[in-house]
């Protein structure tokens, strides 16, 4: 883009200001209300705008509305648990830790921002109960509070983002699609005329986890006021079409390797390669009329049909790899096209999608994203055991604060649960707290006394309030910031009336100190957990879903490919935090089972439409795949099992008359051989015929 254009994008460092003025009008506007409105705890409404502050707008009020109906609901329960049970101290502190626990569960199962409102159900209700069994006929009080409080907060922030400099979540979407395929295209374009490199680990990393970053951006343009094009159905096909990428390319390096192997590759092959490559280097986001993207497609497909067509009888293994090979090159330039039309529609509504996306796109429903129901357990575990074992030191040490104590620890598991070591985010907190405590301590007992009036207030802490949005405006420090200025905010604890007391200020933050502590022990006993062994356990269920797909029962074939992509995302990314991106195709390789659940959906799509031997010989192809991801690749007898029964179905599909529906069944049948069969080996008509 030329310097100087009009559609120039804004620098970062405007936008970081843009969003920190915003964000501090936010916080004082919040202050001025709850002041005004004599509330108890106007710090509340505080650090709540810090709490949804996000450069996005649409994030801002999305996370907002959670955040109400999540505080609604924890105060809701607590009315309901505190007034029967306050006579009963252990009962009320159980009751109050299986519900957080149970909130904790619930999040996780679901892995877009709807999950605030559960987190918040689960540790509102600690904010709101424990504070007030000594003097239970305030629940009432003390719960409308606390949803005030809140509220003005929330409406704040939205107001705020939204009038002052909004950024929409428009640009941040067509942005990051189109650097998604910007750096699809470029990397494909380069890879597919190379041997496998180091460097495609990272960017199979990066494809893998863009999906799911996609799919969670899309969620805020719900809560979008301006005019965005709004398509929920046009977002999952593009998703499923991205993630079509890496196996179709991986199909065919699988297919060139065997080839290479073998001899050399031939120019049949070479040819529609180099012309794919360029195609895909040159390719761009259709601005006005989508027809032009599949009539340049064509010309790549050219040779590839060609290919397809010359068939040789008997098969031969050589010319059967060049079918996979091309057959899978034109489903990536079909799925690389589409994506790029789809990626267009989304930010440009009056562009008119071909008729087959069309169908589609009015057919897609919610596409849930993988749900580890195990990890949940646990985390629930360790959520509801950390506030237990804190409300137990608050009752048998009978510590005035130790209501603070069992909240923070509730707060500290909550918001960490989603980790494979919360203790790590845990800590890190702890030390935020210790960071802003003296800065806080210096507002509370050096400064403010010397003030009044809100403008002076508000004088005074806009240096703290600016700074600490600006933090949480860069993505680096963005965690800090917001640990930071709630710890700032909660240390401050301001009030209508002034009052100094450092022994409470001692003792009430050394309560929130000691509940991350104890959040961080539990989080060590239930849930510090060996990324290598929860990569492989997200892999088993990606390996489960693979056979329960070759059994024949009723999928999606779609939402099916979000999901193992989903998980592929999660796989990659944690074998890379470990530094060992290699483990995901030594021991796990997510990606070839993704491939082979393509493929068995395709031996299943054409199963029906051939005579009832070759119905036969797929069928026994797709029971033979079931059982070794149910059992394991361990048994040599499966795999030969494996091998011998794709090798049947080659030979029954081989005499069938040739057309687009035998060349699909055959390159599926190839992908599987190569990704389920031993290496090197060849095809070969089986003995039984």
């Amino acid at each position: 883009m030329r310097k100087g254009s009009p559609n120039e994008p804004i620098n970062v460092p405007y936008r970081q200001l843009t969003f920190a003025l915003a964000n501090a009008a936010a916080v004082l506007a919040s202050l001025y209300i709850a002041f005004a409105f004599d509330l108890e705890r106007p710090y509340w409404a505080m650090f709540t705008v810090f709490i949804v502050a996000n450069p996005i707008c649409g994030a801002v009020r999305s996370k907002a509305v959670y955040r109400f109906f999540g505080t609604f609901l924890g105060a809701a329960i607590s009315l309901l648990l505190i007034p029967p049970l306050v006579d009963a101290p252990l009962l009320l502190c159980i009751a109050v830790s299986l519900w957080v626990g149970a909130c904790v569960y619930l999040s996780l199962l679901d892995r877009t921002p709807r999950s605030y409102v559960f987190l918040l159900a689960g540790y509102t209700a600690t904010l709101v109960g424990l504070a007030v069994v000594n003097t239970p006929d305030q629940i009432f009080d003390t719960a409308v509070s606390r949803v005030e409080e809140i509220f003005i907060g929330l409406i704040c922030a939205a107001v705020a983002h939204s009038v002052i400099f909004p950024q929409s979540v428009t640009a941040q979407l067509n942005k990051k699609i189109q650097a998604t395929l910007r750096s699809a295209g470029a990397w494909l374009s380069e890879s597919l005329m190379s041997a496998r490199r180091p460097a495609d680990a990272h960017a199979q990393q990066q494809l893998a986890g863009v999906i799911t970053d996609l799919h969670l951006l899309y969620t805020h343009v719900a809560f979008e006021t301006s005019d965005v094009p709004r398509s929920r159905g046009v977002m999952r096909a593009l998703q499923e079409r991205l993630a079509l990428l890496l196996p179709c390319y991986s199909g065919i390096q699988e297919s060139v390797a065997a080839l290479a192997a073998s001899g050399k590759v031939p120019d049949s092959v070479m040819r529609p390669l180099e012309a794919a490559s360029g195609w895909l280097r040159r390719a761009e986001m259709p601005e006005t009329d989508c027809s032009f993207q599949y009539s340049n497609r064509v010309e790549v497909e050219s040779d590839t049909i060609s290919v397809e067509n010359r068939r040789q009888n008997p098969l031969d293994w050589r010319g059967l790899l060049e079918l996979s090979a091309l057959t899978n090159l034109r489903k990536l330039t079909v799925a690389f096209t589409d994506a790029q039309v789809l990626a267009a529609t989304l930010t440009n509504d009056r562009l008119k999608l071909p008729p087959h996306l069309q169908q589609e796109a009015a057919a897609a429903g919610r596409v849930p994203l993988h749900r580890d129901r195990g990890l949940a357990l646990l985390s629930a575990f360790a959520t509801a055991g950390a506030t237990l074992l804190a409300c137990l030191f608050w009752i048998e040490g009978s510590w005035p604060e130790g209501a603070v104590a069992a909240q923070f620890a509730a707060i500290g598991c909550s918001l960490a649960a989603t980790l494979d070591d919360p203790s790590k985010l845990i800590r890190s907190a702890i030390i935020g707290i210790l960071i802003a405590l003296p800065f806080a301590a210096l507002y509370e007992f050096a400064i403010l006394p010397q003030i009044d009036g809100f403008v002076s207030l508000a004088l005074v802490l806009s240096p703290a309030i600016l700074l600490f949005s600006l933090m949480q405006s860069s993505e680096r420090l963005g965690g800090a910031g917001l640990v930071l200025a709630i710890a700032f905010s909660g240390g401050l604890a301001l009030q209508t009336t002034y009052r100094a007391d450092f022994a409470a200020f001692v003792n009430s933050n050394s309560a929130e100190i000691v509940g991350l502590l104890v959040a961080i022990a539990m989080s060590l006993v239930f849930r510090t957990i060996d990324p290598a062994w929860n990569a492989l356990r997200i892999s088993s269920s990606g390996r489960k879903g693979v056979s329960q797909l070759a059994m024949g029962r009723k999928f999606d074939l779609r939402t099916w490919t979000i999901q193992m992509f989903d998980r592929l995302g999660l796989v990659t990314s944690r074998t890379a935090e470990m530094g060992r991106p290699q483990l995901a195709s030594e021991e796990i390789d997510g990606l070839r089972d993704l491939r082979v659940g393509l493929n068995t959906a395709t031996l299943r799509d054409v199963g029906g439409k051939f005579g009832s031997a070759c119905c036969a010989a797929l069928h026994g192809v797709l029971k033979n795949v079931s059982s070794a991801y149910s059992s394991g690749f361990g048994n040599d007898r499966a795999q030969a099992a494996i091998e011998e029964a794709i090798d049947l179905g080659i030979t029954s599909l081989g005499t069938e008359a040739p057309s687009r529906t035998v060349t699909d069944g055959l390159a599926a049948l190839i992908g599987l051989r190569l990704d389920l069969a031993p290496a090197m080996s060849r095809y070969a008509v089986p003995r039984i015929l």
